[in-house]
């Protein structure tokens, strides 16, 4: 018997451009990362725009996948980029903090406006597939970090943005496999 694709939300075009949208957007962070700080040479040059030309195919990829509102795909983008996050050094001028924290408010209220939204909008099952992911998600992200606590004279720090980077990959696998159950 075969099992029907999730879900509207997720067809197998958005899944196909998510996997393009992934390899290129690590493509790219390679490419512009090894060879960012040394960019006069012709060599790196190239190095460098290629990295630039696979960041912009991963842009219209997304914007593709945004624009058929496949967002669980996009989620998954977002949870590959955070791996990439680094913060800024730490000497800020009150300006920069301020300018900073305006656009992280900004951020967090458009997140918060378009989940509540999304919620509002799902009908009942939907809205039951979505509560089973979150709470498999956060229950798999848990389990994780009890582990890397007891082992945690053995493997390196863990950072922010794996923690979050893992519960969104946790949710969207939860929310993929939900879907087929609830489908059959």
């Amino acid at each position: 018997m075969a099992i029907p694709w999730p879900s509207e939300r997720a067809s197998r075009v958005g899944l196909a451009e998510f996997l393009v949208a992934a390899a290129t957007l690590l493509l790219g962070v390679a490419l512009t990362r090894q060879h960012h700080p040394d960019y006069t040479s012709p060599a790196a040059l190239r190095v460098v725009l290629g990295g630039l030309a696979a960041l912009a195919v991963c842009g219209l990829a997304a914007y593709r996948i945004v624009r058929r509102r496949e967002y669980p795909w996009l989620l998954g983008l977002v949870a590959i980029g955070l791996l990439f996050y680094e913060p800024l050094p730490s000497p800020y001028l009150i300006v920069d903090r301020v300018v900073m924290s305006v656009r992280d408010l900004l951020l967090t209220g458009a997140s918060v406006y378009f989940i509540a939204r999304t919620m509002r909008s799902a009908d009942e099952l939907e809205r039951r597939i979505q509560l089973e992911s979150l709470s498999w998600s956060y229950s798999i992200v848990l389990v994780a970090l009890i582990g890397h606590a007891l082992l945690a004279d053995l493997l390196p720090p863990l950072r922010g943005p794996q923690v979050a980077s893992a519960l969104i990959a946790s949710w969207l696998v939860a929310w993929l496999v939900a879907s087929i159950r609830y489908q059959r």
